[in-house]
């Protein structure tokens, strides 16, 4: 059978859901749906963890869209695989929709062997581009995360009590986008799913409106 080429509106599934705690092997296998792994926003809501969404394609999880404050655990609790992940989007860089990133990365490798495709924002006045931003985190050197100078092609300094091998997390193909852009711009498009992005205002920053 040939592939299914797919290029999917990640917002207007926002109404098929999989709750929570939903096993992936449930899904059907020519399905397409959106599970919301958190809904939240900067403030504290016990029922809710800041912004996250998976695409799933079938009984795989296959982009992942922001990393919000506590969807790392809601990310555990939905059996999806780090390694049928094809894409990881980045709207913008708030702490609501990022500040589990370094989390998430943090045990990839001990799954992951494959480079990580992760797309972001271009940068203005009120944030830097992400391939910076990632830098301000990840460098080997100068990072707030040297131990996962692997991400961006460094080695991980030795750190007592860190994970193992000592290169660290898995490797992170970045891009970023343009979203000063007028046209939407292809961010993937590979094995049937072609997935899109756009730059629309969010306050003072640009938000990656990802599709």
């Amino acid at each position: 059978m040939g592939i299914v080429r797919r290029s999917i509106v990640i917002g207007l599934l926002a109404a098929t859901l999989i709750p929570v705690v939903a096993a992936a092997q449930n899904c059907e296998p020519d399905s397409v749906a959106v599970q919301i792994l958190g809904s939240g926003g900067p403030r504290i809501n016990p029922f809710r963890s800041s912004t996250s969404y998976l695409l799933w394609v079938g009984d795989q999880a296959k982009v992942l869209v922001d990393m919000g404050g506590g969807a790392y655990g809601r990310f555990g609790q939905t059996q999806a695989k780090l390694t049928d992940l094809s894409l990881v989007a980045v709207s913008h860089l708030h702490p609501d929709h990022i500040s589990d990133l370094p989390a998430f990365l943090w045990q990839s490798h001990l799954i992951r062997k494959e480079p990580l495709p992760i797309v972001g924002p271009s940068g203005n006045d009120a944030a830097p581009d992400f391939s910076t931003f990632l830098s301000r985190l990840f460098d080997e050197k100068d990072g707030a995360f040297p131990a996962l100078g692997a991400t961006l092609g460094g080695k991980r300094r030795d750190i007592p009590g860190a994970p193992r091998p000592s290169d660290g997390a898995v490797r992170l193909d970045v891009g970023v986008v343009d979203v000063t852009k007028a046209e939407p711009t292809t961010v993937y498009d590979r094995d049937g799913l072609m997935v899109t992005a756009l730059g629309i205002p969010h306050g003072t920053c640009r938000h990656l409106h990802t599709a």
